[in-house]
C-alpha cells in the first residue's frame, strides 16, 4: 500500500512552521503570508478539499478571486498577495515531500501594475528566495539572487568575487557599470546566508575561479546575459516570469523601495542603487514625485 496523503491541516501547520524557522522576512511580511495560508487551509475545508492532492488549477483561482472577510470583492493586489501564498505553500509542501503539484503555476493574473517596471513586493521577494534554492546543493542561483537584493545589478553581479564580501558587516562592494556607481551593498540575512553557503563551496571546489556567480570568461555581454538568466530562472520558477511588469531590475528596485519606506529620503534610494540622478532613483522604485505628499 501507498503512503496516505497527508491532511492538508497538517501540510499547512509544516510549512508555516518552517517559514517560521527561517526568519527570511520581517515579522509582518511573514505574518500576513502564513495568515493568508491559514485563510487557503479554512477555505479549502468548506469546499470539502480535505489533502492539498485536492486542489485544482480551477479550485486554485477561485480561492484568488473569493471575497474578502468583509465580503468585498478581491482586488487585484489582493489576488497576487493570495498567489504568493498559496504558491509558497505548495512549494514548501513539496521541499517537505508532503506534495509534489503545484495548481497555481498556470494561474495567470494581470500585471500588478501599468509600468514597464516595478520593485518586487516582500511576498515576491519571499517566494523567489525559496524557488532559488533548486536543491540542497545549488548554491549559484541563491548566490545570484542575494546579489540582486544587495542592489547588484545584473551587469554588476558577474564581477564580484570573494574579496568583496564581507561576511561580519554582511556587505558587499559593488564596482558599479556605465549606468551605476561604485558602492556598498547590504545583504539581508537570508543573502548572508547563500553567500556564506557559496564561499563554502567554491573553497571546497577549488575550481579556481576568481568570481562569486559568473565561472566563465566571456565578453562583459555575455557575461551579463549569464547573470541575467541566473535571475530569471528564478523569477520563472516562482511564476512570475510572465508578468509583464516584473524584470530581474526588479530585485534590486524592491530593495530600494525598502529603503525608502523604512527613511522616506529619496536621495538614500539614489546613493543605495548608484544612481546619479533623484529622478533616476525615483523611476526605479516607482515612486511618482507628482502625486507624493508635501
Amino acid at each position: 500500500m501507498g503512503q496516505a496523503t497527508p491532511e492538508l491541516r497538517h501540510v499547512t501547520d509544516a510549512v508555516i512552521a518552517e517559514l517560521g524557522a527561517q526568519h527570511n522576512l520581517s515579522p509582518q511580511s511573514e505574518r500576513r503570508l502564513t495568515d493568508l495560508i491559514d485563510a487557503f487551509a479554512a477555505w479549502c475545508s468548506r469546499h470539502r478539499l480535505s489533502t492539498l492532492d485536492d486542489v485544482s488549477p480551477a479550485m486554485a483561482g477561485r480561492f484568488l478571486t473569493s471575497p474578502t472577510v468583509d465580503g468585498d470583492a478581491a482586488s487585484l493586489a489582493t489576488q497576487h498577495l493570495r498567489r504568493s501564498a498559496v504558491r509558497l505553500l505548495f512549494r514548501g509542501a513539496r521541499r517537505l515531500e508532503l506534495s509534489s503539484s503545484d495548481p497555481t503555476l498556470d494561474l495567470i493574473l494581470p500585471p500588478r501594475s501599468s509600468l514597464a517596471l516595478r520593485p518586487l513586493t516582500d511576498d515576491e521577494v519571499l517566494l523567489c528566495r525559496s524557488c532559488s534554492l533548486t536543491s540542497l546543493t545549488d548554491t549559484r542561483s541563491p548566490a545570484a539572487w542575494a546579489l540582486a537584493e544587495a542592489t547588484a545589478t545584473t551587469a554588476e553581479i558577474p564581477a564580484v568575487r570573494p574579496g568583496d564580501v564581507d561576511l561580519e558587516s554582511a556587505t558587499v562592494r559593488l564596482d558599479g557599470s556605465t549606468k551605476r556607481e561604485p558602492r556598498s551593498g547590504q545583504f539581508s540575512d537570508w543573502g548572508r546566508l547563500q553567500i556564506e553557503r557559496r564561499l563554502r563551496y567554491l573553497a571546497s571546489e577549488s575550481s579556481g575561479s576568481s568570481h562569486i556567480v559568473y565561472l566563465g570568461d566571456g565578453s562583459p555581454e555575455s557575461r551579463q546575459a549569464s547573470s541575467c538568466l541566473a535571475i530569471k530562472a528564478t523569477l520563472v520558477r516562482a511564476g512570475l516570469g510572465r508578468e509583464a511588469d516584473v524584470r530581474p531590475a526588479s530585485v534590486p528596485a524592491w530593495a530600494g523601495a525598502t529603503a525608502f519606506a523604512a527613511h522616506g529620503r529619496i536621495d538614500l534610494v539614489a546613493r543605495s542603487l548608484g544612481l546619479r540622478s533623484l529622478d533616476q532613483a525615483a523611476r526605479a522604485i516607482a515612486w511618482d514625485w507628482a502625486t507624493a505628499d508635501g
